[in-house]
């Protein structure tokens, strides 16, 4: 599929001059942040905006806008926001429409996924039915907020203000802009310490720099309601991390996030095949979770012996916990992990036992079945002490291990979910290529922009009847100017300013 400004003169004519100019300067930036079907819906939307009868500035204000959301979180984000503005149309005005798309880069950079995204735009439909007053402050304030507050922080914070002023339409505006004593207190109270967003660049350079390869992550929010949070989890290649760290004793929010990441990727690193759940009870599910969370981090201390430190501190298990299953299995990942653990429980100390054992032949560590043999001989040990296990409740605490979905899940390598995740994305080539070759060689000659190979000719090809086509070259008619060579400039440091 190709797609040009030519293709849609309508459009231009429809938009008006003004708006008409303003899709001209920002068709380039488009084209970069776009494949062809998503510029198809960038300009229909734009069209679907006009039609709205709302005024020229709210087209413009997303012509400008929506290839930076495309950039950020993906052209579909583009697509959920229009939707949201449709729902939206029919209870508020253009300008207030032309402030949430004027936003909306500022949503997508703080937050950086898209289903975090479509919830932020829920937020804002549910404000505007509710305190439709309140809205337009907290928009003009969103890059502050969202500087401070994860999208569930926000939402708490938000839901609050509008409970609390629901008739009060003064406070409304003084909650929602920042300017009244309770609404910077209640901003205070749901401050989270380290958002994911500041420093998902160092940590993506972290595990770079462990494993020479690249891991995707994403962020996750699942404290709309309380403040915990989802745990970190593994899906379709994407490494899911909750979306801000509070300091734990003493660990920064940093360290807690390198923590969580490295010990996610261990189980990509690590992992080649399922761990069978046939025959297999809820106890002994769990304990094999504990052995296949000590297995990778033990290969990757092997390889890397500072992440021992690293995990060993965001374990706060302690010997004299003893009361409920989830004491001890807290107790045993904290024994296999940490060798100056003292606890003298005779499972810990058989778990300790089977597991060092087990782990002399590296082969063996390096397969799962090493996981399913210890956790069930584990598991009937720890049923002798009689005491009920609650999945629910009896989780581990470590806060930088994830919910072991993956190896319970585990599917073979998916070409397709790997390329959504930016996993050896195919990258297009361009091809310079001899008159001959073009002319015996080519295969496809309708393909379009998003093709996976393009052949740029520098030389002339004329027709065979050139008089009959007026002299034209195939070059003049047909293509189109070639894209420039990457130029590449010297490194900078931008600590040492050299």
């Amino acid at each position: 599929m190709s797609i040009t400004l030519k293709d849609h003169t309508d459009l231009l004519e429809e938009l008006g001059s003004h708006a008409a100019e303003v899709l001209q300067a920002s068709w380039y930036e488009a084209l970069r942040a776009f494949s062809p079907a998503g510029l198809e819906n960038y300009v229909q939307g734009a069209r679907a905006l006009k039609n709205l009868g709302r005024g020229g500035d709210l087209v413009i204000t997303f012509i400008h806008n929506a290839p930076i959301i495309a950039k950020e979180i993906g052209e579909d984000s583009v697509v959920d926001m229009l939707d949201s503005l449709m729902a939206l149309a029919s209870k508020t005005s253009g300008s207030m429409l032309e402030a949430v798309i004027a936003s909306a880069p500022t949503a997508a950079k703080r937050l950086g996924d898209p289903a975090l995204f479509r919830s932020y735009l829920q937020l804002v439909n549910t404000l505007l039915n509710q305190v439709p007053r309140g809205l337009r402050p907290m928009l003009e304030n969103l890059e502050a907020l969202l500087a401070q507050l994860t999208l569930g922080g926000l939402r708490r914070w938000a839901m609050w203000g509008a409970h609390a002023h629901k008739i009060n339409f003064e406070e409304q505006v003084a909650y929602f802009g920042l300017k009244s004593k309770e609404s910077l207190a209640m901003l205070q109270k749901e401050r989270k310490g380290t958002l994911f967003v500041d420093v998902q660049r160092r940590i993506n350079m972290y595990l770079r720099a462990l494993w020479a390869r690249d891991f995707f992550m994403r962020p996750t929010s699942g404290d709309f309601e309380s403040r915990e949070g989802y745990k970190p989890f593994i899906e379709d290649y994407f490494l899911y991390l909750p979306d801000a760290f509070d300091d734990m004793h003493g660990v920064s929010g940093l360290e807690v996030y390198r923590a969580t990441a490295a010990h996610c990727a261990a189980h990509l690193v690590y992992t080649r095949e399922p761990i069978s759940a046939q025959a297999l009870n809820p106890l002994q599910m769990a304990v094999m979770s504990v052995i296949e969370d000590a297995r990778v981090e033990t290969l990757s201390i092997r390889a890397f012996p500072g992440l021992k430190q690293l995990w060993s501190k965001l374990h706060f298990a302690q010997a004299n916990q003893a009361n409920t299953v989830g004491d001890y299995l807290n107790r045993l990942a904290r024994a296999l992990l940490d060798s100056d653990y003292q606890d003298d429980d005779t499972w810990i100390v058989e778990g300790r036992a089977l597991f060092a054992v087990a782990a002399q032949n590296e082969e063996n560590l390096r397969s799962n079945h090493f996981s399913w043999e210890v956790g069930v001989a584990l598991a009937h040990g720890l049923l002798k002490k009689n005491i009920a296990y609650n999945p629910r409740t009896d989780l581990l605490s470590a806060p930088y291990r994830d919910d072991n979905r993956y190896f319970w899940e585990f599917e073979e390598f998916d070409f397709n979910k790997s390329q959504a995740a930016g996993f050896a994305t195919v990258k297009q080539v361009r091809k310079h290529v001899s008159v001959m070759e073009f002319a015996n060689e080519l295969e496809v000659e309708t393909a379009g922009d998003d093709a996976q190979e393009i052949w740029v000719m520098s030389e002339e090809f004329f027709p065979y009847d050139a008089a009959q086509e007026n002299g034209v070259s195939f070059n003049e008619r047909e293509g189109k100017e070639p894209v420039a060579e990457p130029y590449h400039y010297a490194e900078w440091d931008y600590q040492i300013q050299l």
